[in-house]
């Protein structure tokens, strides 16, 4: 079991020699520091004054490696919710940009659209000119059919008579 004998100790245990990289153990360090706080704390509530730096020696001495561990998982856990905090805030900041953007796109685009009126004009009136044309012209032979051209019944009786006078021939 390893002693510690103060905070370089530990510093150097979790943060110089890591195997998890410099920031988890500088978080751990934080962690066991703000631990070695909530002490002192503790102390002067129950002294009333504050411990020497004496009387804080035997904490860091009688802190089990377990302490260390502890420190790492917390320190692990904070690094991961603070992560999945920032992409999460990344992401919605770069949807919200990207959509930002997408209007600002499409607005543009609509008023670009503006600037070519007097053409698009034009092209519509044209088109409406020819849907006119077409319209009429093809009332103008139904028009043609339905006054010039004899019923269905009339032509019934008109094929009947040259069907009897090729009887007859």
């Amino acid at each position: 079991m390893a002693k510690y004998s103060g905070p370089g100790d530990i510093y150097k245990a979790l943060v110089q020699n890591p195997k998890e990289g410099w920031l988890h153990g500088l978080v751990a360090f934080a962690i066991i520091e703000e631990q070695r706080i909530e002490w002192i704390q503790h102390r002067k509530k129950l002294s009333g004054a504050e411990p020497s730096p004496e009387e804080v020696q035997p904490w860091y001495e009688q802190l089990p490696e377990g302490a260390l561990q502890r420190a790492k998982s917390e320190a692990e856990r904070a690094l991961q919710v603070y992560s999945e905090d920032v992409f999460d805030e990344t992401y919605d900041a770069e949807v919200a940009e990207q959509v930002e953007d997408f209007k600002k796109s499409l607005i543009v685009a609509e008023i670009r659209k503006l600037g070519h009126f007097w053409p698009q004009f034009g092209v519509n009136v044209i088109g409406g000119f020819v849907g006119a044309l077409v319209l009429a012209v093809f009332l103008a032979v139904v028009a043609f059919l339905v006054t010039y051209d004899d019923s269905p019944a009339a032509i019934g009786s008109n094929l009947r008579g040259k069907m009897e006078d090729i009887r007859h021939d």
